[in-house]
């Protein structure tokens, strides 16, 4: 800011001199100079906001593809627009508490930040994050090609009394991953229920050289994981009016599923209850699990022969993806249901660089942007990205995501969404870990959860 007032004191300083000339010379160029002076005091605020619009920033990313792929876009706007942007890495386990260290304690460490949906309404409670309606609503800022319909309707879960907090991305959801090898040698049909899944694991389990599936229940994690089990078997979080659905007749015998993978059938690895994404990930990457339900951005790793040689036969891979198994009702058809996430990119209140940060997420949430992000194996929130002919050809994958779109459910927006979700983290690995009754377990959670409902007005 400095250097652009001196810029400034300096065009004027100019325009002074040019004009005190002029007045010993021609009645044209007299005329000419005030003319001269207002085109300077013009132009100064568009090279104040350039010189502001190149300042170096500094964006959080937790260690995922979601990070390696921002390396990859953001060096793209580096070289299309001069300005630095420098990723700071930062271990998936210790994301959340580092941002809220930094958000609620006002620093100026990053200038934009990526950040699950769930978080967004604390964080604007706490006063931490800007607003971008006063970037976006500015015709002098904003960009010709921003399209808020665009980002619909990702935005909405990012968006607060008719302000937006941040432009999403990587609105997804999870496939179930199988060894299409191994279920055609076994003569086994792709399964499309949990049923079908259980069954396949059974016979394809021979640890310690394969297990017939892999999940993962961390402490901070199995929900992520657990909850496309409970969506699929027709429970839920919250019902319309926030009353805690958790402990239904559904979501027990989902619980009862999970934890008896591991319990009493011993299909999965013994230490699931220290696995993550990035653990299941691995383990099937290994080859060492005939099913899987992972996160849809491990497709990119999965089916990637550099990444995952020991699941590639020549050039093909080994490990194919489909939805996830729902229930057969007394019909036969499969009635699915799965978990789904909305992340986005955001700018905390104390950043310095805010207009530089602003500029950044607008272009990587762009059309343009937002179809590099999916090139490089990204999930773009942009409705004209994921439309986009070429990127449909690229990421067959989201022509599944389509499909997928009308059974995917995120977890309930609250200003209280971190404190229920460590609650049914904290159930849910508790269940599995120590072998525990599912249903007393999830009617304490439940009564946890209600609580804090209540005591945030969202039950009355």
């Amino acid at each position: 800011m400095k250097k652009s007032l001196l810029w400034l004191l300096i065009m004027l300083l100019t325009v002074s001199m040019v004009a005190t000339f002029s007045l010993a010379g021609c009645k044209e160029e007299e005329a000419a100079a005030p003319a001269e002076e207002e085109a300077a005091e013009e132009e100064a605020p568009a090279t104040e906001t350039s010189e502001e619009s190149l300042t170096p920033i500094v964006v959080a990313c937790w260690s995922s593809p979601e990070h390696d792929n921002l390396v990859k876009v953001a060096a793209e706007y580096q070289k299309l627009t001069g300005n630095e942007v420098i990723i700071e890495e930062i271990a998936r386990e210790a994301y959340f508490d580092k941002l809220k260290t930094v958000l609620v304690s006002g620093t100026s460490d990053y200038d934009a930040i990526y950040v699950d949906a769930n978080e967004v309404p604390a964080y604007i409670a706490a006063e931490s994050l800007a607003d971008l309606n006063q970037f976006m609503d500015d015709p002098n800022i904003v960009a010709d090609f921003f399209s808020l319909e665009a980002l619909e309707p990702g935005v909405d879960f990012l968006s607060m009394d008719g302000k937006t907090y941040g432009f999403p991305s990587e609105g997804d959801t999870a496939w179930m991953f199988y060894r299409k090898d191994i279920l055609e040698d076994a003569g086994i049909d792709v399964p499309q229920t949990w049923d079908e899944f259980l069954a396949a694991a059974k016979v394809l389990n021979n640890p310690p050289e394969i297990y017939g599936a892999v999940f993962g229940c961390k402490p901070d994690e199995a929900v992520w994981d657990f909850m496309h089990y409970a969506f699929a078997f027709g429970s839920g979080i919250v019902d319309k009016n926030y009353n805690v659905i958790i402990n239904n007749e559904q979501g027990v015998k989902a619980l009862a599923f999970y934890s008896n993978m591991l319990n009493e059938y011993g299909v999965v690895p013994p230490d699931v209850v220290t696995y993550g994404y990035n653990e299941i990930l691995t383990t099937l990457q290994e080859g060492k699990a005939a099913l899987g339900i992972e996160w849809m951005a491990a497709t990119q790793d999965l089916q990637n022969r550099e990444k995952s040689p020991k699941v590639f036969k020549d050039s093909e891979p080994l490990l194919q993806y489909t939805l996830i198994p729902g229930i057969a009702d007394e019909n036969g058809e499969v009635i699915r249901g799965m978990g789904g996430s909305q992340w986005g990119w955001a700018i905390p209140i104390a950043a310095e660089n805010k207009l530089a940060a602003y500029k950044f997420i607008e272009w990587l949430t762009s059309k343009e942007g937002a179809t590099l992000w999916a090139l490089n194996g990204g999930i773009p929130s942009n409705t004209l990205a994921l439309s986009d002919p070429e990127v449909v050809a690229m990421v067959p994958q989201f022509e599944l995501l389509a499909e997928a779109m009308p059974y995917r459910n995120i977890f309930p927006v609250t200003t209280v969404t971190p404190e229920l979700i460590t609650i049914y983290n904290e159930t849910v690995n508790g269940c599995v870990a120590k072998n525990t009754d599912p249903k007393e377990d999830l009617d304490r959670a439940a009564e946890k959860m209600t609580k804090l409902l209540t005591d945030a007005g969202y039950i009355k």
